[in-house]
């Protein structure tokens, strides 16, 4: 039996990278999966990849900090679909800078698509969520909400809210039946990190002496969190926020 046999899940951000490789992996598992990003041109090639394949997808293009779009997006599931059992907050943004150096428009971006977002998406998912037994939510935070580093004020400050929220969503629906959990992901080889190694020396020489495993980690090392947090398998697991950075964190 296949983990995610019939359920419906909504993926965020799943054009490409982390959210691609989970989409594609939740419907290798049995899900019937909704590609949500802003990119409608990617996202269709995710779903129609994942037809391909044999599996069940639709893309709807989706800008998660505007309250609309982000209403359409789980009226349409609905209405493809007929219910909801699982949400996997993963779209976000990077942007460089440190207090005095950012623009107001890079702080406010960044807010409003990672913190903003996410706040819009279980805003608009939980009461379809509420209609299905044993829903879960899982929400793409970072190694970067669980400490401070050099140029990425807003981007650690959004990611340490979002491993906030995961615990208060966690703690509020319970009694629904809804489990909430968040994946803190160290460096992860897609073009997401293009902007911190075009701004600092950081590169993936110097990375693999940071990292005790020696390496990036990749979007597929992800989506197997995602997976196991999403189905019975962590049946008792809701509040936790699982980090998967090939021992980063561990130096600290």
């Amino acid at each position: 039996m296949k983990r995610l046999a019939n359920k419906v899940a909504v993926i965020t951000g799943a054009a490409s990278g982390i959210g691609a490789a989970t989409a594609k992996l939740f419907s290798y598992e049995g899900a019937k999966v909704v590609i949500a990003d802003l990119r409608a041109k990617e996202a269709e090639q995710t779903a129609a990849s994942i037809r391909d394949a044999g599996g069940d997808a639709i893309a709807i293009p989706t800008d998660i900090s505007n309250a609309e779009q982000v209403q359409v997006l789980f009226e349409k599931t609905i209405d493809i679909y007929g219910y909801l059992n699982i949400l996997h907050c993963n779209a976000g943004v990077l942007m460089i800078g440190s207090a005095d150096t950012p623009s107001d428009e890079h702080w406010y971006k960044t807010l409003s698509v990672n913190l903003t977002g996410t706040y819009l998406c279980v805003k608009y998912g939980i009461p379809k969520l509420k209609q299905t037994q044993h829903s879960t939510i899982i929400i793409t935070s970072s190694v970067s909400g669980l400490m401070g580093e050099p140029d990425l004020m807003a981007y650690d400050t959004v990611k340490g809210g979002l491993v906030n929220l995961t615990r208060q969503l966690a703690v509020e629906y319970a009694k629904d039946g809804i489990r909430v959990n968040s994946v803190c992901p160290g460096w992860i080889d897609t073009p997401f990190n293009d902007p911190i190694y075009e701004l600092t020396p950081l590169d993936e020489s110097s990375l693999g002496e940071i990292i005790p495993l020696a390496r990036q980690g990749t979007p597929a090392e992800i989506a197997y969190a995602v997976l196991f947090l999403a189905s019975e398998e962590a049946s008792y697991i809701t509040g936790h926020n699982l980090v998967v950075d090939g021992g980063l964190t561990a130096k600290l």
